[in-house]
């Protein structure tokens, strides 16, 4: 990987041969609700259908199978809000390769289930994802893992990008293409995907989230004060690398409301009958809010589903 800040085109190709047995096609369906909302066709991109119910698992396969064999005497760490944890502890387990993942103690208790489950050790003592990042760095350092960055490790955000091929393949006529951002490893690799072509990728945050947004804005890393939100997976910090990469491929982060992440959610069930977590509703979100503009046709990811039980009664009860 050179140049672009380690990553080209071709290595989005190459990630998806590599994973192609390991992750699932998952539909891009037209929207009549949200057609008709904005006067253009729309479609979802439903990687809350994805295995692990969110798109991470493209990523940490392919991280992890570019670098199985370093790893296999020792292991792999990373830091997740959950859904990038889970991915990795999968990946991890599929090779046989030791796995430690660091998570907020807020994390969603589903989240943290899954990575027990797939055989991961788990550390949920860290206050916020920022926390738990630099304790998983640290713990990479005195332990001789590897450290998987989340939105940062070249080979993951190639395999997210592999989102960007197969909406290419889907929806041919495709004009714009709505993405969650948190980190940026998806918007990124997904601008990269579709750079070719001349798509616009825009990415959205919640109000709450929106490290990137203000680093967009600064033209530097700023320091955003972490506070609940129902976006919870796009939560923390970025990095200079991911920065550089989401200002050449995506075109602005807009933000949107609590009450607006709900009604997303709320419309993705009733509509859709789609089980999609706040961070993973976003796009549609800012569709309902009118935040973004919009060329059609468009695609928008909902990006994962893994939401816990009670919060998605409340948000579906009008709480």
């Amino acid at each position: 990987m050179t140049g672009n800040g380690g990553l080209v085109a071709s290595d989005i190709e190459a990630a998806r041969r590599r994973i192609r047995d390991e992750v699932w096609l998952t539909p891009a369906e037209r929207s009549s609700w949200l057609s008709e909302l904005v006067g253009t066709d729309v479609y979802l991109k439903f990687e809350c259908w994805q295995r692990t119910g969110s798109f991470k698992v493209r990523g940490a396969f392919n991280a992890v199978a570019v670098l199985e064999r370093s790893l296999r005497t020792t292991g792999v760490v990373t830091a997740s809000a959950g859904n990038h944890g889970q991915a990795v502890a999968l990946a991890a387990s599929r090779s046989g390769i030791r796995c430690r993942v660091f998570v907020p103690a807020d994390a969603p208790e589903s989240k943290k289930a899954r990575i027990r489950d797939f055989g991961a050790e788990l550390d949920d003592t860290s206050a916020s994802y920022d926390e738990a990042e630099d304790v998983a760095m640290a713990h990479a350092g005195r332990s001789g893992f590897r450290f998987l960055h989340p939105f940062s490790e070249p080979h993951v955000v190639a395999g997210q990008g592999t989102v960007g091929l197969e909406i290419l393949e889907q929806v041919p006529a495709v004009r714009t293409v709505v993405v969650p951002v948190g980190g940026g490893g998806l918007a990124a690799g997904i601008g990269l995907a579709l750079e070719g072509p001349g798509v616009r990728v825009t990415g959205v945050q919640s109000e709450r989230t929106r490290n990137m947004h203000d680093a967009l804005e600064a033209g530097r890393i700023v320091d955003v004060p972490v506070v609940p939100t129902l976006a919870d997976g796009l939560a923390g910090r970025t990095d200079a690398t991911a920065l550089d990469r989401v200002a050449r491929w995506v075109d602005g982060v807009s933000l949107v409301d609590e009450r607006s992440i709900a009604e997303a959610v709320r419309g993705l069930f009733g509509h859709h009958g789609a089980v999609a977590e706040g961070a993973g509703a976003v796009g549609v979100a800012a569709m309902l809010a009118d935040k973004i503009r919009i060329d059609g046709p468009a695609v928008v990811v909902i990006s994962g589903r893994n939401i816990d039980p009670d919060r998605l009664a409340r948000i579906l009860g009008g709480d």
